[in-house]
């Protein structure tokens, strides 16, 4: 084994080593940039399951016409061997509040098949930080499912409240809170 200090540099005069090179110093630095909004829980499951689409066996045939600028409406048949073979009327119907180029509210959409069970959804935007929306399903005459979900985003946070098939009369149903904080900034 060699010596290390035979093989290192050797030591200027005065005994210490030679001084580093000064690094420039920035003239202003950058201010850091906000946190951003983290989105909301259904926009994080939304990202998760646009990478495995759902399969479909069968075949789809869809037509959709535009009323007016608000007013949608759509015909839809499904021939496939499960028990969602059929034909399904939907209507859609967006608002006139505009929050951004891409967005108007309130929307309601649904769709309805000849036995009569309905899907709805209800999406408004009561102020720039708050969206509810609320989801129906009715079978068999019978309300089977009902959910509102209420979200507040704040500058790097979101609070979300989801009530799901509350029922009053027997002090039943589901309540749900998430809360998302961004922790670090998006680069």
């Amino acid at each position: 084994m060699g010596n290390v200090l035979a093989a290192s540099k050797p030591i200027a005069a005065g005994g210490l080593p030679p001084p580093l090179p000064a690094e420039p110093i920035p003239a202003s630095p950058e201010p850091e940039k906000p946190l951003e909004n983290p989105g909301s829980m259904e926009e994080l499951h939304k990202k998760c399951k646009d990478v495995m689409p759902a399969n479909f066996e069968g075949a789809k045939l869809m037509i959709n016409k535009g009323l007016s600028n608000h007013f949608q409406v759509s015909h839809t048949i499904n021939l496939n061997s499960s028990n969602t073979s059929g034909y399904r009327f939907g209507a859609t119907y967006v608002g006139t509040k505009q929050m951004s180029p891409s967005e108007a509210f309130p929307v309601i959409l649904g769709d309805i098949d000849p036995a009569g069970n309905l899907n709805a959804n209800i999406i408004h935007q009561l102020t720039p930080n708050v969206r509810c929306k609320f989801a129906s399903q009715i079978q068999n005459q019978k309300v089977t499912a009902a959910q509102l979900t209420t979200d507040y985003k704040g500058q790097d946070f979101t609070a979300s409240l989801t009530v799901g098939n509350p029922n009053i009369l027997n002090n039943s149903g589901v309540m749900v809170a998430h809360y998302l904080q961004a922790v670090s900034r998006v680069r």
